[in-house]
């Protein structure tokens, strides 16, 4: 049995300099699909993780169009979408697998 999961950017992280995407009523939107198992190993997590990063990353990129820190708002809105979509799902495997990856994204951001 598979799960369906919605991703939803946060308007608020998009908010930043996105004013454009106001004009829009409905949000950005993805729909992805999930298998239960794929949650409770590794390689599952990380299929997973790196499907729900490219469905928030074409959602927050339609929901972004353009701006003078464009990169930056999909970045955060990204990042944002993400996160909440990982703790929604409540997956240990996954969360670890996800809090790993921004531990990196963290280090690299700071020996710059």
């Amino acid at each position: 049995m598979k799960t369906e999961v919605l991703l939803l950017p946060a308007l608020a992280a998009s908010l930043l300099v996105a004013a454009p995407a106001l004009a829009d009523d409905a949000a950005a939107s993805r729909q992805i699909s999930i298998d239960p198992a794929e949650l409770t190993t590794e390689a599952g997590a990380r299929a997973v993780l790196a499907r729900i990063n490219t469905a928030a990353l074409s959602a927050c990129r339609a929901e972004n169009r353009g701006g003078a820190a464009y990169e930056m708002s999909v970045r955060l809105c990204v990042e944002d979408t993400v996160a909440r979509t990982v703790a929604a799902l409540d997956a240990p495997m996954l969360t670890a697998r996800h809090d790993g990856e921004m531990a990196r994204i963290q280090l690299a951001s700071a020996q710059r």
